[in-house]
């Protein structure tokens, strides 16, 4: 009886370590929806977009929570808009949003939004910060919670800074050299 219950014990532990479908899910900030542009060049007073976005969707999901921080002086007030179907959105983006699909998004990548900036001319950062209550949260199409990592940040007359997060410290290596370490 007691191997049973250690047993069920080691199940309840470990499971939820492995639950959800997208444990490499990566959120970032582009310039462009089709393509990873993580800087832009823009003449001051003039229009553009900025979009976050998720890459990496391996089970689909069908929420997200996060928050948008843009430096002072970058841009006029952006006015954003949800690009999953159904438009579901619940608080702020400055102060935390949580954005929901109608339906599973099983795209590679999926851009979750967009916002209408007018650059004022002054350099700065787009950045994806933490929901203070759902921090990185993604829910997959089964309903279980996933955790996204931070790509990149969006740069407005510069780079943004290298966040590093999803970067894994394995190198890839051939079978060959495996062996040659242990020889």
């Amino acid at each position: 009886m007691k191997r049973m219950l250690l047993a069920a014990l080691v199940l309840a532990i470990a499971i939820p370590a492995f639950a959800g479908g997208n444990p490499a899910i990566q959120a970032y900030v582009t310039f462009d929806s089709g393509a990873d542009l993580p800087r832009v060049d823009p003449a001051a007073y003039s229009a553009g977009e900025v979009f976050i976005c998720l890459k990496e969707v391996d089970a689909g999901f069908t929420t997200v929570s996060f928050a948008v921080a843009i430096d002072a002086g970058v841009t006029a007030p952006a006015a954003w808009t949800s690009l999953l179907p159904g438009g579901l959105a619940i608080g702020d983006y400055a102060t935390g949003i949580t954005l929901s699909s109608t339906e599973c998004m099983t795209d590679e990548f999926v851009c979750l939004c967009s916002g209408s900036m007018f650059y004022l001319g002054v350099p700065g950062t787009v950045n994806i910060i933490d929901h203070p209550d759902y921090p990185r949260w993604v829910v997959d199409c089964n309903d279980e919670v996933d955790f996204y990592c931070l790509l990149n940040n969006g740069g407005v007359l510069m780079d943004a800074p290298e966040t590093g997060e999803c970067i894994s410290p394995v190198e890839e290596s051939t079978w060959g050299g495996i062996k040659a370490l242990y020889r």
